[in-house]
């Protein structure tokens, strides 16, 4: 089966590789996976929920002051069969019985990473930022429209050096309540939130 896309850059991300360790300062990349459990409620007392796995990407920048490390980061997660449901069921399988997001494709945070090294190649970090997540929004109860959500991001996690890079694992708080694209049908704009929390592991590596 041809690898999708999203595989594709996925993969691009472990081909080129450099010398240096994550520790080092400068530019690093990375991916891995997710596992996120979201929300979307209309503002019409209904709620859609979806738990979805997501390939991740990471790019940024690491500065180090002593024990402390701070920068700018990209952090991608793309999703595959992401779907929505209200009472156990989808927008394409019943009908949307609220204006909620139906599916997700992606959701990209930038953000500033801070963290400090504790010992034997281990370090904690937090990271805060600004968000959008695109997907598709039900605009009646069998059709949808592109919509795109803002806000902000929050996140704690952990890194570990593992073989000429890190192994990372963190946990995401996104709630995304500015709609800046609005799922519309006809002159009617539907303006459904997005909240979701993330367990992410990616492998970092500098170059």
């Amino acid at each position: 089966m041809p690898m999708s896309w999203r595989s594709h850059l996925l993969a691009t991300t472990f081909i080129i590789t450099g010398t240096a360790a994550i520790a080092d300062p400068g530019y690093y990349y990375g991916g891995g996976l997710s596992f996120s459990r979201a929300t979307s409620f209309s503002g019409f007392f209904t709620e859609s929920s979806d738990t979805s796995p997501a390939l991740g990407l990471t790019f940024g920048y690491r500065f180090e002051n002593g024990n402390a490390f701070f920068g700018p980061e990209a952090d991608i997660d793309l999703f595959f069969g992401s779907e929505f449901e209200f009472a156990g069921t989808t927008c394409a399988a019943g009908g949307a019985a609220g204006p909620y997001y139906c599916t997700r494709d992606a959701v990209i945070r930038l953000r500033g990473i801070y963290g400090q090294s504790l010992n034997n190649g281990l370090e904690w970090f937090g990271s805060g930022g600004v968000g959008i997540m695109v997907g598709d929004g039900a605009t009646n109860v069998g059709t949808t429209d592109r919509g795109v959500n803002a806000g902000f991001t929050l996140g704690l996690g952990l890194q570990k050096t593992l073989g000429r890079g890190m192994l990372r694992g963190e946990v995401i708080y996104d709630r995304f309540d500015t709609s800046l694209t609005k799922p519309t049908i006809g002159i009617t704009e539907y303006e459904p939130d997005y909240e979701a929390t993330t367990l992410k592991v990616s492998y970092i590596i500098s170059f």
